[in-house]
């Protein structure tokens, strides 16, 4: 389970995660290795979040936000999540049928936690070089103890968390990313309150989602392609190529 969580330290949050993958710098992915086989379409729970006083709860702000192309359908790899509004009341975990929801039934996300995703449930499939692995759900919890609100608001923010951008990171999670460390990057583990930058993918996230799915050349749902390093370019990081890959000795180094 990924989480994201507040830290008493100002306006900080912190996101706790237990990964069993590392990095030093750039994008990570989930251990193993994993991605949707099929592009999934999250349910959305319809009650919207009772702290929003837009006027559905956050509900249309959140599913804009996770389905545009600022978001993971924009990176290039694709429409790699969809997502339309009904109800949650049969939410299970491990039933296949992704959910978001703006409670927490489970009752996993209390105390310093925001949000949190289930990324546990996967299918392993052949040996050696045809080994895949996939998603098979990974539903989200919102906790509601917190004050939420959305860029549709009329209010504005006032110590506030944003409900898209913490959305857009959790549905990260969803397709298989961990957390980088590359600050200002959606997957980046830590927001401050009133901040609703994660709801833009950086090049970092970039990088990391079209490693995992690929490169269009199109991009789903009206998305560009990659504006990143193509093969050839010189790079000193991963997060500087399309493909998620810079190659080579220190100084000379290209996207591959």
């Amino acid at each position: 389970m990924h989480h994201l969580a507040k830290i008493r330290r100002g306006t900080v949050l912190l996101v706790l995660v237990l990964l069993t993958a590392g990095a030093v710098s750039g994008y990570v992915l989930l251990n193993p290795r994993r991605t949707w086989e099929q592009t999934p379409t999250y349910i959305i729970d319809d009650r919207g979040q009772a702290s929003i006083s837009d006027n559905d709860g956050g509900l249309g702000a959140t599913i804009a936000a996770i389905t545009s192309n600022d978001a993971w359908n924009g990176a290039g790899a694709g429409t790699v999540i969809e997502a339309t509004a009904g109800s949650v009341a049969g939410f299970t975990l491990g039933d296949n049928v992704p959910m978001l929801n703006f409670e927490d039934p489970t009752g996993a996300c209390d105390g310093s936690c925001l949000a949190a995703t289930f990324t546990g449930f996967y299918v392993t499939s052949g040996r050696g070089r045809n080994r895949t692995t996939y998603i098979v759900d990974a539903d989200i919890v919102t906790n509601t103890a917190y004050d939420w609100t959305s860029e549709s608001e009329p209010d504005g923010c006032s110590g506030e968390f944003f409900i898209e951008g913490v959305q857009v990171h959790e549905i990260g999670h969803a397709l298989g990313l961990g957390h980088t460390s590359v600050a200002g990057a959606t997957m980046y583990p830590s927001v401050a309150a009133c901040d609703n930058g994660p709801a833009t993918i950086a090049a970092d996230d970039i990088a990391g989602i079209v490693d995992l799915y690929g490169s269009s050349g199109g991009g789903g749902g009206g998305g560009g392609s990659c504006t990143l390093g193509q093969p050839g370019d010189s790079c000193t990081s991963n997060s500087q190529c399309c493909s998620g890959k810079c190659r080579g000795p220190n100084g000379n180094k290209t996207c591959r």
